[in-house]
């Protein structure tokens, strides 16, 4: 993946005024404005440029700068509210614990357990505790491997499982694959697709795999969404207006996967679990959560997905994007138009899965991408 020079240069040159300032969160468009030599009509028509505004800019940092001083500063939590703009600490911590279901206190120091220890090592060990793949699912992955997926195949696996059988009916008789299957081929090759049946496989595998490891209710709300991954990047297809060669079945399973490393930082023998679990209820924005785990765990999602996904043998190509799309840095690079969407696509899924709703953010990110119905294709989703 090649990755080109950044241009959102007056987003980075307002970022650092705001790092400058003792109290960002009092800094105003017209200040930042004058601070770099620009009239407010010229500042909002090229930040407009750059896909954003000064609001969203503003509010990201907010809440960056809250998330990343408590997981690695000892900067008081008095001094931290007024930095974010609260006039006493008591209304701070209480908008935090709405938040985040717990104090700032106590969320910095769930950040700091294990930071002792080797997170990506501890993380492995798990990793390879993960039970074998089904044999439904190793048989389709080797039937794949060996270039063998056609239809007679599938169906000749499919049939000999018969709760994955009744998974693979119950996705294909969703409304967003429109008219309901009346047999499983149909379901397979009109619904469907043979390649999405093999990526719910792994799904599926991994959601019963880890059924034991994982709070039941987030493994299923969390594989409903992954489970939304080829749809969601059928309408962003069709949404588009620029012209961006997809390599389509690597794209898909990247969306499908991408997220799976959430299971495994949610593990019940992951120091980093409650950690993890009141980031993903707080944070809304998954490259400031991907950020948070990092400075956690020494890892990453993408890397705990790729870690994951390289026990069962899945496609090296899906575990080499994982990896790639970690060493993207958004301060560094903008990223070519493929890497772009599907960063923007995986945003999207963890949105759905932690049940963040869609706002201003998504909607400017998705209009900088040439994106204008982002909300119709999450109603389409949701309903």
């Amino acid at each position: 993946m090649t990755q080109i020079p950044k241009q959102h240069v007056l987003t980075e040159a307002v970022n650092d005024l705001l790092g400058d300032n003792e109290l960002p969160a009092a800094v105003t468009l017209e200040e930042c404005a004058a601070a770099l030599a620009m009239s407010t009509t010229s500042f909002r028509r090229k930040l407009g440029q750059e896909g954003t505004s000064f609001k969203l800019i503003h509010q990201k940092f907010l809440n960056e700068l809250c998330v990343t001083v408590l997981s690695t500063q000892q900067v008081k939590i008095d001094d931290l509210a007024t930095r974010l703009g609260y006039s006493e600490r008591a209304t701070f911590e209480r908008a935090f614990k709405q938040k985040f279901g717990l104090s700032p206190s106590q969320f910095r120091n769930l950040a700091a357990i294990g930071k002792d220890k080797d997170g990506a090592q501890e993380l492995k060990v798990i990793a390879q505790s993960i039970p074998p793949m089904s044999d439904s699912c190793r048989a389709l992955m080797q039937a794949k491997s060996q270039d063998k997926l056609d239809i007679d195949q599938v169906l000749s696996i499919v049939q000999k499982d018969p709760i994955f059988c009744g998974r693979i009916m119950g996705q294909a008789s969703k409304a967003i694959y429109g008219k309901t299957p009346i047999d499983l081929k149909e379901a397979i090759l009109r619904n469907l697709g043979i390649s999405t049946v093999v990526n719910f496989a792994v799904i599926f595998g991994m959601q019963d795999a880890l059924s034991e490891q994982v709070s039941p209710k987030l493994i299923k709300k969390y594989s409903d969404a992954f489970l939304m991954a080829p749809t969601l990047f059928k309408l962003i297809r069709r949404s588009i207006e620029s012209k961006v060669d997809f390599d389509t079945a690597l794209v898909e399973q990247v969306l499908v996967f991408g997220l799976l490393g959430l299971f495994l930082l949610t593990h019940k023998h992951s120091s980093q679990q409650e950690n993890v679990l009141h980031s993903l209820r707080g944070i809304d924005d998954l490259y400031l959560l991907n950020n948070h785990i990092k400075q956690s765990t020494q890892s990453s999602i993408y890397l705990v997905s790729a870690l994951m996904l390289s026990q069962w043998h899945i496609d090296a190509n899906v575990i080499k994007w994982l990896s790639d799309i970690d060493k993207l840095n958004d301060s560094t690079y903008e990223h070519n138009g493929e890497q772009s969407i599907v960063l923007f696509m995986l945003s999207c899924l963890y949105r759905l899965a932690a049940g963040h709703e869609i706002d201003e953010s998504v909607v400017e990110k998705a209009h900088s991408l040439g994106i204008y119905d982002i909300e119709q294709i999450f109603v389409i989703l949701t309903g």
